[in-house]
């Protein structure tokens, strides 16, 4: 049991079974907790509190997805940084878009996708630190690199953002 929803987590639910293009799979599967997200904002009374919030969604899922990446590498797939694990990628996608606080249905449009695109361009490039990351054992290395692309994504969209709306 535990061994099934260990996988499911890694995968994303399957996505990251998926056989072409698994990362970019996974990504996407981040829109739907985003878009949840948003639906729980309504409950926070204003965007600090909401932003607060959305921090300590983002470390808690850290600490499961690097769990996760670490019980996928040694007892599910048996081998380093499995292409099937994707929970990393959505972990990233959910980092790119912290600090963005869409109204609407257009402004969110607008983000989810602006966030895809600049995440993936980061994920896959692996500019700079985000390379040398992927190094680091015991599932952090499987996970920092994307965290590493998210923040790096976080800022340029802030920064994006911050011109457009």
């Amino acid at each position: 049991m535990k061994r099934k929803i260990i996988k499911n987590l890694g995968t994303w639910f399957g996505l990251g079974d998926l056989p072409k293009a698994p990362g970019t799979f996974g990504t996407l599967g981040g829109i739907p907790v985003y878009i949840g997200l948003n639906f729980v904002r309504k409950i926070f009374p204003n965007d600090l509190v909401y932003n607060s919030f959305y921090f300590m969604f983002l470390m808690t899922f850290f600490i499961v997805a690097v769990y996760v990446a670490n019980i996928c590498e040694k007892e599910i797939y048996h081998e380093k940084d499995p292409q099937n694990v994707v929970i990393d990628e959505v972990l990233g996608y959910l980092t790119t878009l912290f600090l963005i606080n869409p109204v609407g249905i257009k402004e969110s449009f607008v983000a989810i996708s602006l966030a895809f695109v600049i995440f993936r361009f980061f994920d896959i490039t692996k500019i700079g630190p985000i390379n040398k990351s992927q190094n680091l054992g015991e599932g952090v290395g499987v996970v920092i690199d994307d965290f590493l692309a998210g923040i790096i994504g976080n800022f340029l969209l802030v920064c994006i953002w911050s011109l457009l709306f």
